[in-house]
């Protein structure tokens, strides 16, 4: 954290696993008291690819479900229906999101998880503020907003692909209240490399896979109405 440069490279390392642009590292690896309340209700972008997905065979579900529920459910949740064993240390909570959300499943939240990586991590890429926007935190969506035009008035523009997610799993599960919290961690592997203005190699190597360790974190009110899970930390191993 000596300066901008050191704080640039740890957000873009949180997202492409690794890597050079040096002015992010305040904005990773932490919580930015997203509770929910500065959130407006928005239109679910999840779901509105969800037969694109299809179509490709990404096997995407949205991550998402609709309350019809203001009190958690009395009623007993069969196991096989949220996704964890009853052995597993976050099954209670799971089950406590589920009491709020019926048809809330730990697999269908992952398939939306994946689809919402790939999506946020091209949106910064591209520097398309307007998709941040959509799945990020007020907070965090600020500080992604100084990377993305910090990229631009340097002349430089992200040539990163991912080439698939080989593992996503269950990092953590909290609640309090009803404000709900997964963590996941994802295993992917990835093209990573910056052009700068001319279409010259500035960093990385374009024609080289490597692998990358993401843990995110997703925060949604599930007593609400708005269905959607919002990104609200993230961090690399």
């Amino acid at each position: 954290m000596n300066n901008d440069s050191d704080n640039l490279f740890l957000i873009i390392i949180a997202f492409i696993a690794g890597f050079i642009i040096l002015q992010l590292r305040r904005t990773l690896g932490r919580k930015d008291g997203y509770d929910g309340k500065d959130e407006k209700p928005r239109q679910n972008s999840f779901k509105d690819h969800n037969n694109d997905a299809r179509k490709n065979k990404d096997n995407v579900i949205p991550i998402n479900s609709t309350i019809d529920k203001q009190e958690p459910s009395q009623q007993p949740v069969e196991t096989q229906d949220i996704g964890v064993a009853k052995t597993s240390p976050h099954y209670g909570v799971l089950e406590k999101v589920r009491g709020y959300d019926a048809t809330f499943t730990l697999p269908s939240f992952i398939d939306g998880a994946e689809y919402a990586y790939g999506m946020i991590l091209n949106a910064f890429w591209q520097g398309d503020v307007k998709t941040l926007r959509t799945f990020l935190s007020r907070d965090v969506f600020a500080q992604f907003e100084v990377a993305v035009n910090d990229m631009k008035e340097q002349g430089h523009e992200f040539n990163n692909v991912v080439k698939d997610i080989e593992l996503i799993e269950l990092e953590d599960a909290s609640i309090e209240g009803s404000m709900a919290e997964i963590t996941l961690r994802f295993k992917s592997h990835m093209i990573i490399a910056i052009k700068d203005a001319d279409g010259n190699i500035v960093d990385g190597e374009p024609d080289k896979v490597v692998s990358v360790v993401d843990v995110w974190t997703f925060c949604r009110d599930v007593n609400r109405g708005d269905p959607n899970w919002t990104l609200v930390s993230t961090s690399n191993e």
